[in-house]
This record gives C-alpha cells, sequence and structure tokens, in this order.
C-alpha cells in the first residue's frame, strides 16, 4: 500500500474499509483488494490478475493447486473470446480459507484470481463474485470500479454478518488470542442489527450462548441456547451443548433430557453418549455402562477423541467391576 507510485482507492465495506491496490505482479497488471473490520484487522485479500500467470512459473502455487479439487464455473459475458468457463480451487483451511481461479490456456493452467480470508469472513467474500471474475482480461488504464449489487455491504444484513463473522475470529482464536468479551460483544451485536436467514439468527444465539458459557456466565449461556433452538429446534449438537452447560450448572434432570433428546435426533452422536454417561453414572451406573460402551462403538473413527476414548475405556471396567 505505501509503494511509491501504487494507486489506492478507499472505501467503506460495511462497518469496516475495503482497500484496493494497484500493482503489477509477476510482471503483470493486477489489483488486490484488502478487506479490513471495524477495528482495522485485515481478515482477507482477493488478488485479480488481469493476464494471468502462467503457473508453469509458479511451481509452490501450482503444487498448491494439484492438492485442491476443482469446481467448473461459467465466466461472464462480455470477456475474452473463446474463454467460457474456469476452475475454482478451494483449500477449506480451519483458520483460512484459500481460493483459486484458474482459467485453461492451451492446456496451460493460467491463474487469474488469489484469495485468502478468514473463515468466518468467507461468506462475505467469495472469489468467484462478478465484480472480480469480470475483471478478468481487461486492459491496464480501463479498469472499471467493483459493482456491489444494490449497496449490498451498506445493507443491515450484510452488516450483522460481518459481526457475526467478528464474533467467529474472537471466540476460535482466528487472529492470535482468543477473545471472550470480544466475541459476547460482536455476536450480540450481530442479533441487534438483525439476520435476515433464521440459520444465521438461531446460529449467533449458540454461539453467544457459548461465548457466554466460556466467560462463566451459565445463566445467560443456557438462556441464550435455549432462544437459538425455539428458531431451529431439532440440531443435535446446539442440543447437546445445552445439556453440558445444565450439567455445569448443577441441573443434572434437565442435563440427562438434553442429552437423552440429542441422541434421538442423531443415534450415533458420540459426544452425547459419552456425556449421558457421565451424568447418569452417580445414580444408573447400568445405564451408564451402556452409554460408555455406545460412546466407544461410535467414537472410534473419529478424530482426536483418544482421550475420552481412554476415559470411557477406564470407565467401562471400574463399572464391569463393582457390579452395580
Amino acid at each position: 500500500m505505501r509503494e511509491p507510485g501504487r494507486r489506492t482507492e478507499r472505501l467503506p465495506w460495511g462497518v469496516g474499509e475495503e482497500i484496493t491496490v494497484y500493482r503489477p505482479t509477476a510482471g503483470r497488471d493486477s489489483e488486490y483488494h484488502l478487506f479490513f473490520d471495524d477495528r482495522g484487522v485485515l481478515v482477507g485479500y482477493i488478488g485479480v490478475l488481469y493476464e494471468g500467470v502462467d503457473l508453469a512459473s509458479q511451481p509452490a502455487y501450482a503444487e498448491w493447486v494439484t492438492k485442491q479439487k476443482a469446481t467448473e464455473f461459467l465466466l461472464p459475458s462480455g470477456g475474452k473470446p473463446g474463454l467460457r468457463s474456469g476452475r475454482l480451487y478451494t483449500d477449506q483451511g480451519q483458520r483460512i480459507i484459500g481460493q483459486a481461479i484458474i482459467i485453461p490456456r492451451e492446456d496451460r493452467p493460467v491463474l487469474h484470481v488469489d484469495a485468502n480470508v478468514l473463515a468466518a469472513y468467507a461468506p462475505l467474500l467469495p472469489a468467484y463474485k462478478p465484480q472480480y471474475v469480470a475483471r478478468i482480461h481487461l486492459a491496464a488504464g480501463t479498469v472499471p470500479r467493483p459493482v456491489y449489487g444494490p449497496a449490498e455491504s451498506e445493507s443491515r444484513d450484510y452488516i450483522a454478518r460481518q459481526q457475526f463473522a467478528k464474533g467467529e475470529v474472537a471466540h476460535f482464536a482466528l487472529c492470535g488470542e482468543r477473545e471472550v468479551n470480544l466475541a459476547v460483544e460482536a455476536y450480540t451485536r450481530a442479533i441487534e442489527i438483525g439476520l435476515s436467514e433464521p440459520l444465521y439468527q438461531a446460529e449467533a444465539h449458540h454461539r453467544l450462548g457459548l461465548a457466554y458459557r466460556d466467560k462463566g456466565q451459565l445463566p445467560q449461556a443456557a438462556a441464550a441456547i435455549e432462544t437459538s433452538l425455539k428458531l431451529r429446534p431439532a440440531i443435535p449438537e446446539v442440543v447437546n451443548h445445552l445439556g453440558k452447560i445444565y450439567m455445569m450448572m448443577g441441573e443434572r434432570t434437565k442435563a440427562v433430557e438434553a442429552f437423552q433428546t440429542a441422541i434421538g435426533l442423531r443415534p450415533n452422536y458420540a459426544n452425547a453418549h459419552f456425556n449421558l454417561a457421565e451424568a447418569i453414572e452417580p445414580t444408573q451406573p447400568r445405564r451408564a455402562l451402556t452409554a460408555y460402551e455406545n460412546y466407544l462403538a461410535y467414537a472410534e473413527q473419529i478424530p482426536g477423541e483418544q482421550d475420552r476414548i481412554a476415559k470411557a475405556k477406564e470407565r467401562v471396567e471400574a463399572l464391569r467391576k463393582s457390579g452395580k
């Protein structure tokens, strides 16, 4: 952005800012769209290379492309004659979503759009939007301004989704440290502004509940997740999370009901079987033994369950020995 002679443009992006930098890449004219949230944190970039870069000159990037699965799509009309379709490559990382748009030219892969976005913001910043794809093959000096549609980034829903994404970044430490207070603030703001889609409405309340849980504010956590379930009642993961919060509050009966409901919604839900076993073991050891065994049957192929599997095996052995 501060390179001498580089042209830059600044525009509002919802409650944040978009800065476009025009500069050459590999000797070709290009532009980079940098997106910042309302704190000035860079949450993603989308680069457009007008004439493209032959990946034969970029072996590291070419190797990355071979590891991704391609999705074919049609190019918008008005592009260069003879070009009808491109390939979108997406790397679904936990923290960052990488995307590339490649258009074959004489059987050689040519990169035209390159993007990296924090996962929480990926739905707001897809690299295949028309305002980026339509710029492919534009001659230098004839670059039009991006067109977002009818004030898309200024709509209440878009701004609410920005706040939801900000909460995700803070809650799941996508930019370094976890910031639970900021997550609570951002999820609450998203709900207050108003999310148009019921899925986002429910998930915002769910995430707010988890953030309250992590703050130790359990009544608020339970209330938020109960609201989520009123909006979308049959989501086993959300019901299971509510059960865990009830357990933390000492409301064992309500917790057991929640775990049983989660299992009813998804009979092979390993986590809910384990939670049910822990909840009923003090009063119903035989049923707990069955629940632990069910957990072990379903959890064997789930990554990251080694510690819980070890604990379940230990409890199964102890319960069998006790004969209760």
